[in-house]
């Protein structure tokens, strides 16, 4: 069975219809990001597009924080995948926005903003069931390493909303340089998350829960939406069980959607990125 629409972390059912008439997803995300003062980063994978904030001349950072995005566009039927996977709705790039660090990127997952003749090109299964899989967490991982050099900063904050805080998880486990891991709504254990929504699981893909160990001295902030039906809180049990030392804060009127990206300074200045 093909994972359906509703159940598709950091799926967007709702478009402003509006942008939608005069730009296109990416074109939209990129003329938000260049007027808030962050330009393209040329990472080597041709499949993945990030941006950075523009810095000082000069500018020493100790850590840049990179915000990961989610799984991208929703599913218009249980057995009809999004033909691409660009999110309709920039949510993270946004949360990157407002955060006031001076070292701050946003990174797409793989064949996200996409040119057409690009997107023809890159491997549907890396947003089917390969989403987590090892070439695309290698691919990830790389892109990190080029914007952490680009921005000299010595360590790393990783930031993932919905599947973005599954594949942060996944980056976070092969790297000695994370300073802090922050996920929201995020499926840390994809199997019991697949299991719960009575979906096929991910079969070409890692589950962030089973290298949960490998993240037990690294700080790190879950944030869990009590309502959340898409990703219910318990689907992650098994990896917060593994890294005892975490925090883990319970949002009672959070849904999947609601309210991540308002909330976001106030959720931000709580987690591990505030010290």
């Amino acid at each position: 069975m093909i994972l359906p629409s509703w159940v598709i972390p950091g799926s967007a059912v709702l478009f402003c219809a509006a942008c939608a008439l005069v730009q296109s997803p990416s074109e939209y995300a990129r003329t938000l990001a260049e007027s808030a003062g962050f330009m393209p980063v040329e990472v080597a994978d041709s499949r993945l597009r990030a941006f950075a904030k523009r810095s000082a001349p000069g500018a020493g950072n100790s850590r840049v924080t990179v915000y990961v995005e989610s799984d991208g566009a929703p599913w218009r039927f249980p057995d009809d995948p999004p033909s691409d996977p660009t999110p309709l709705i920039p949510l993270v790039l946004r949360m990157a926005i407002t955060d006031p660090s001076p070292a701050v990127a946003y990174l797409g997952r793989p064949c996200q903003y996409l040119r057409e003749a690009d997107l023809i090109k890159c491997d549907p299964e890396l947003w089917m069931r390969g989403r987590f899989s090892n070439e695309a967490v290698t691919a990830m991982d790389l892109a990190v390493d080029q914007i952490k050099r680009i921005s000299g900063a010595a360590e790393v904050n990783l930031v993932g909303y919905s599947g973005g805080g599954a594949m942060a998880a996944l980056i976070a486990a092969r790297r000695s340089d994370v300073s802090c891991l922050v996920t929201l709504a995020a499926p840390l254990d994809t199997n019991a998350w697949t299991d719960t929504m009575r979906v096929s699981r991910l079969d070409l893909s890692l589950n962030p829960a089973d290298v949960a160990d490998m993240l037990r001295y690294v700080r790190q902030t879950h944030f869990r939406g009590a309502r959340d039906k898409l990703v219910p809180p318990a689907t992650s049990k098994r990896f917060l069980e593994r890294v005892t030392g975490a925090t883990v804060v319970n949002k009672e009127k959070f849904d999947h959607q609601c309210c991540w990206r308002e909330e976001w300074n106030e959720l931000r200045r709580s987690s591990c990125l505030a010290q």
